[in-house]
């Protein structure tokens, strides 16, 4: 009935039985009549010491070692857990207020031995980095132990090598019938990862601003002339009026008339001059704004005329084709601005060898969205590279950055739109953008 690898222990046993009278306990297995078999505890005795007769008894552990081993299981499932989350799991004594039980990725975080036991307070509190040392004591001490509620807290902790990471830690107290704190519960989760990733993303976000700044002024830099000419016109025209007003104040006879006029036509071109100059210093402002109401339209018609001057020497006219009854959008107006002169501003790169017509719709489509596009006939897309086009640095100009469009399609997304392109099917290309309605007007 003995399986072959437990005789040997089993005829030792026998051996002390001679011996002792008695039967030491001990584990072993047995073979049923079916050839299966089964763990069992052996123990008993003999009737009287050296004797032949005695009685012993073998108990089925099968039930027992099923248990032990679900429990093993079950642990072994929760420190794989806890591992893959880095979750560390701890209890604390109500009353003495010393580690009851650390977890093995407890000890992992906080780089402790679990070989020398369970660390103490202070030990613990050592690792807790200076800066957070008294806001993890105030909820430990305060809402753990005095008010005997939940704590949720995040702190930094500084490993002996140097480490440091940071910690999102929650406790939970035990009481017991008479509201007496029996113990603390809680878990701690390293979120340093995490943490780098937000680090990360706010960079890219810093960083993106930053370029789409860049390309922002960049792209008035290109104007610079244009909009100097433009700003000179009413300049002029300001100067000149103020001329005449000053001639007719030095006539005898005083022309109230003709001076009310001349000095409403200084204060129009002044006032043009000034309105030129808001435009390009918003569009050249560095960061974003809050989100508003934006009539696309209209931005569109105030970026029309500052590009007047990029176009005319190019021999390209701008034909602006807007439904009235678009929607407004939710966006940043300063953005939105600068994606329509982008688009426009390429178009009128892409045909400045050989003239051409740049049209500018607006529309709603079937599905509420509101659909920007800019048709031109200049060169095309290139090749085989329709996709690539939005790529940051690539670009098909020879002093082009790469980033315009890049950028311009990363504002139009971050509104929760999309940019597109294709080629026209005779010459040129048209760019699209869609926007979704602001939700009031959506509905």
């Amino acid at each position: 009935m003995i399986p072959a690898e437990w005789r040997e222990r089993t005829e030792r046993a026998l051996a002390k039985v001679m011996q002792t009278g008695t039967v030491q306990p001990f584990e072993s297995e047995l073979f049923r009549k079916d050839g299966t078999r089964v763990p069992v505890l052996v123990a008993g005795a003999l009737f009287e010491e050296g004797g032949n007769e005695g009685v012993a008894f073998a108990l089925d552990l099968s039930e027992q070692k099923r248990a032990e081993e679900a429990l093993r299981h079950s642990k072994n499932y929760l420190a794989e857990a806890q591992r893959l989350t880095h979750t560390g799991s701890w209890a604390l004594d109500g009353t003495t207020r010393e580690a009851r039980y650390w977890s093995e990725e407890m000890f992992q975080i906080f780089g402790f031995d679990p070989q020398q036991g369970l660390p103490e307070r202070d030990q613990w509190l050592q690792r807790i980095h200076p800066e957070d040392r008294d806001k993890v004591r105030r909820q430990a001490s305060n809402r753990m132990f005095v008010q005997k509620v939940d704590s949720d807290v995040e702190y930094r902790i500084v490993l002996p090598d140097g480490t440091v990471k940071h910690i999102h830690g929650l406790a939970h107290p035990v009481l017991g019938p008479n509201e007496e704190l029996i113990e603390v519960v809680g878990t701690v989760v390293d979120i340093t990862e995490h943490k780098h990733a937000e680090e990360a993303r706010d960079r890219l976000r810093q960083l993106e601003a930053d370029l789409a700044h860049i390309n922002r002024v960049s792209t008035m830099g290109e104007m610079a002339a244009s909009l100097a000419h433009e700003i000179k016109q009413p300049i002029s025209a300001a100067t000149t009026n103020a001329q005449i007003s000053l001639w007719l104040l030095e006539r005898d006879q005083l022309a109230i008339q003709e001076l009310r006029e001349a000095i409403s036509a200084v204060m129009q071109s002044v006032k043009r001059a000034a309105d030129i100059i808001d435009h390009v210093r918003t569009l050249s402002k560095k960061g974003t704004q809050d989100r508003v109401l934006v009539d696309l339209n209209q931005v569109i018609r105030e970026i029309e005329p500052l590009l007047e001057y990029e176009s005319r020497p190019s021999s390209v006219a701008i034909r602006l084709n807007l439904s009235e009854h678009i929607p407004q959008v939710s966006g940043d107006r300063v953005q939105l601005q600068q994606v329509v002169m982008n688009l426009m501003l390429n178009a009128i790169e892409a045909m400045k060898d050989s003239g051409g017509e740049l049209v500018v719709t607006s529309e709603q489509t079937d599905n509420g969205q509101v659909l920007i596009s800019l048709s031109d006939t200049g060169v095309g897309l290139p090749d085989n590279k329709e996709d690539r086009i939005f790529e940051a640095f690539f670009s098909t100009k020879p002093q082009g950055t790469g980033m315009g469009l890049a950028i311009s399609r990363s504002i139009v997304e971050s509104h929760g739109g999309r940019l597109w392109a294709k080629g026209n099917p005779e010459r040129g290309a048209t760019f699209y953008f869609e926007l979704p309605p602001h939700e009031s007007e959506a509905a």
